[in-house]
C-alpha cells in the first residue's frame, strides 16, 4: 500500500513520515468492467482514488435520462460527497474498464485530523487542490467545505449567527463555483453559465454563449451545471432564469 500511495499523483512527493501515517487508512479494491462502485442517492461513505482503469460519472436529473458527466482516468479522485458532509452520493460511478482503486472512509479522515493534525492539514490541502476546478481563488473555499464536511458539518447555528449570514456564505461559495463551471464550459464548448440569484434553496442561472439556442443546452444545465453543483450542495434546486 505504501508503494502505491507513493506513486499516486495526489500524494507524490509527500513526506515519508506522512505516508506511513495515512497508508493504513486505505484499502485496495478491484472491480470488473461494468461494475457500479456506488449509485446516485446511496449513502456516502468513502472517497476513491483510481489507480488503474477508467470510470464514468453518471448523473440522473429528476426529469430526464442519465447523463455522463465525465470520464476519470488513473490518478483521478471521486466520491467527494463522503468528505464534503453530504449524506448521499450525488452521482453514480460505473467502471468502463477493469479498475483498481484505493479507498478511504470519511470517518478515517476525521480520525486523521484528530490524531495527526499536521499530516491531516497536508492531506486536506492536497484534496482541496484536486477538487478545485481551474482557479486558485476557489481552492480556499473548497478547502473550507472539505474541512467542514470531514467534521460532519452537523452543528446547529450558534447564538448570534443568523440564518441570513449562513445563506450569504453559501451564496459566495455558489458564485465562485458557477464562475469556475462557466470557465470550464467556455473552454470546452464555447458556452457559459452566469449566476443570477440564490434565495437559500433555489439557485437561478443563465446560460450564454454557444449554449444560447443550442438543443443540448438543457443537458448542459441539468448535467454539467446541476450535476457539479450537487457534488457540493445536493440540497439546492437549480433553475434556468
Amino acid at each position: 500500500m505504501l508503494d502505491v500511495l507513493t506513486h499516486f499523483p495526489l500524494f507524490k512527493d509527500l513526506d515519508a513520515a506522512d505516508l506511513k501515517i495515512i497508508a493504513p487508512m486505505f484499502s485496495a479494491r478491484t472491480y470488473a468492467t461494468g461494475a457500479v462502485l456506488f449509485e446516485q442517492g446511496e449513502r456516502a461513505v468513502c472517497l476513491y482514488l483510481l489507480t488503474r482503469g477508467e470510470v464514468v460519472i453518471r448523473y440522473k436529473p429528476y426529469d430526464g435520462e442519465p447523463i455522463n458527466l465525465n470520464r476519470i482516468q488513473p490518478g483521478g479522485v471521486f466520491g467527494w460527497s463522503a468528505v464534503l458532509g453530504n449524506s448521499t452520493y450525488s452521482s453514480s460511478l460505473i467502471c468502463t474498464q477493469a479498475c483498481e482503486v484505493l479507498v478511504i472512509c470519511g470517518q478515517d479522515l476525521q480520525t486523521l485530523m484528530n490524531d495527526h493534525p499536521q499530516t491531516g492539514r497536508v492531506v486536506l490541502d492536497r484534496l482541496a487542490r484536486a477538487v478545485a476546478f481551474r482557479r486558485s481563488n476557489a481552492e480556499a473555499q473548497v478547502k473550507a467545505m472539505l474541512n467542514e464536511g470531514i467534521k460532519k458539518k452537523s452543528a446547529p447555528i450558534q447564538e448570534g449567527e443568523s440564518v441570513m449570514s449562513v445563506a450569504s456564505a453559501k451564496e459566495q461559495q455558489l458564485r465562485a463555483l458557477i464562475e469556475n463551471i462557466s470557465a470550464y464550459i467556455e473552454q470546452f464548448h464555447g458556452g457559459s453559465v452566469e449566476f443570477v440569484s440564490f434565495n437559500g434553496e433555489t439557485l437561478k442561472v443563465k446560460m450564454g454563449g454557444a449554449c444560447l439556442g443550442c438543443p443540448l443546452s438543457p443537458s448542459t444545465l441539468h448535467g454539467w451545471v446541476e450535476g457539479t453543483v450537487h457534488q457540493f450542495f445536493p440540497e439546492i434546486h437549480i433553475e434556468a432564469a
